[in-house]
């Protein structure tokens, strides 16, 4: 029931599976895109991959706020069969896997919210096959960060993307991470 597993599943390479344990992507924003999403536009946070083989760095690039009410849309721009398929799944701060260890943990589902999103998205563990892709609770939107239960997307192929609305209160900062690869982890702060 292991993330590498369902890495393997999506044709991954063991060398770009590798990177995995290779660090813990920055949280945040690049810089180019930095600033506010909002006014009536499409906030985008993109998955992204720099390099090639045990040198690429996946990553998520997106603003750093969204307006509050406005959509905020998901896309996987990587190619699943190299680096396997993404969630953008929002989760409690201090539940974020920060550490080598909590990774390796939440990629051998020994890790609680990662055992809660892997069970939320109904994945069976002998196929890997994904039943629930859209997992939301709490108010429609993006709202409810994983504790037991939270929001999620799996998007399993190149340019599969979700829109929500973003419901959470203004004030309120979205953290968010790939289940299958939780060392891509970001941030993003609602406001008016």
């Amino acid at each position: 029931m292991e993330m590498k597993k369902l890495r393997r599943a999506a044709g991954v390479t063991a060398a770009v599976v590798a990177v995995g344990a290779g660090g813990i992507a920055a949280i945040g924003a690049s810089a180019s895109d930095a600033g506010k999403a909002g006014g009536g536009h499409v906030a985008k946070i993109k998955m992204e991959v720099k390099g090639k083989g045990k040198h690429a760095d996946l990553f998520f690039q997106g603003p750093n706020k969204v307006e509050k009410g406005s959509k905020l849309k998901i896309i996987n721009k990587t190619l699943p069969s190299k680096v396997g398929p993404h969630t953008f799944t929002l989760v409690k701060q201090n539940r974020l896997p920060k550490s080598k260890k909590a990774i390796k943990d939440c990629e051998n589902l020994k890790l609680a919210v990662c055992v809660n999103a892997f069970k939320a998205h109904e994945v069976d563990p002998n196929t890997f096959e994904v039943n629930k892709p859209k997992v939301e609770v709490g108010k429609k939107g993006w709202d409810k960060s994983f504790g037991k239960t939270g929001d999620s997307v799996f998007l399993g192929t190149q340019g599969a993307h979700n829109t929500r609305k973003v419901s959470a209160n203004d004030g309120k900062t979205l953290y968010y991470f790939c289940l299958v690869h939780p060392f891509m982890q970001g941030k993003i702060k609602v406001v008016k």
